[in-house]
């Protein structure tokens, strides 16, 4: 463990990055002692992914995926992933599915992006548009249903930069944020925020660039996936008949990682001029590109647009 308190100050501002849960994770923090606290994160982060991981057999969710229906004691931090699935599956409508492993499976996506570690599941599994079988325990314990698997995927990478975001912050950050592959969370005392570009899915060109001083930015794509340069089939999957990929890629601004990552999964797999609906609705941001390119907005986008 790093004192921080004897440890001597250094640089006001530092950023690094590692691979962690497949993808590029960025993590910018302003403390007295900076370069300590974006280590420990990136630390942090790195004991999400042993925790959440399905390529990792001892992980949490790689246990639960096995447990046949059995109650399994698990991290409090993986309880609490659990019921943010449970609550973005209801409500997004079912739009964001964690059963849909077997579907992906059956697409190719087997290999880890960053080793040769291969998911495996137990035979006859399936996708579910029913999770009230999910169990949690007051013991800690977590059961699913024996024919369940769970991917924690976009909403892992979500809710990891949260946690550890709201942890930079206890340990004396007065800005930060914490970017899991697009998927971030930011925190800044100062008043012009942190800018973030938002990138075409079409060619990677800037959209436009927002500001956003405290919560959740989400982008999402169907062809955010690539292996050593090489494009992967959509990590995108629908489990209804009445759930398709309706737009190429989007991005949601929310008072949280974890839920702008969940609605960007609903703005691809909802019909364009429904997703803006709800949307407005809900109050939130979001910006959405349709297959043939055009770009649709929400009516809050504007307020974080510089």
């Amino acid at each position: 463990m790093v004192d921080l308190n004897n440890s001597p100050v250094t640089t006001l501002f530092s950023r690094d990055h590692r691979r962690i849960m497949g993808v590029d994770c960025i993590v910018s923090v302003s403390a007295s002692h900076s370069p300590i606290l974006v280590q420990r994160c990136l630390d942090e982060l790195e004991s999400l992914e042993q925790l959440w991981s399905r390529f990792l057999p001892h992980s949490d969710i790689s246990r639960l995926n096995q447990s046949m229906g059995t109650p399994i004691w698990v991290d409090p931090r993986t309880v609490q992933l659990i019921q943010h699935m449970v609550s973005a599956h209801s409500a997004t409508q079912g739009a964001f599915n964690p059963t849909l492993l077997p579907l992906q499976l059956q697409a190719g996506d087997t290999h880890s992006l960053t080793d040769s570690s291969i998911t495996h599941v137990l035979p006859n599994t399936q996708l579910s548009d029913d999770l009230s079988g999910i169990r949690s325990y007051e013991d800690g314990r977590v059961s699913i249903p024996a024919s369940m698997t769970l991917d924690a995927g976009g909403i892992a990478k979500g809710f990891a930069a949260d946690l550890v975001s709201a942890q930079a912050l206890h340990w004396g950050a007065t800005d930060v944020c914490i970017n899991m592959g697009g998927d971030m969370a930011v925190s800044t005392s100062t008043d012009s925020g942190w800018n973030v570009d938002i990138l075409s899915p079409v060619d990677r060109s800037v959209i436009e660039t927002v500001s956003v001083r405290k919560g959740g930015v989400a982008s999402s794509s169907i062809s955010a996936r690539n292996r050593n340069g090489q494009q992967l089939e959509s990590h995108i999957f629908s489990g209804s008949d009445h759930c398709e990929v309706s737009a190429i890629g989007a991005s949601v601004i929310a008072n949280t990682a974890t839920w702008a990552e969940v609605w960007t999964k609903f703005a691809i797999l909802t019909p364009t001029s429904q997703a803006i609906q709800e949307f407005d609705a809900l109050g939130l941001a979001a910006l959405i590109v349709d297959a043939q390119g055009t770009i649709f907005r929400s009516s809050a986008w504007k307020e974080f647009v510089l």
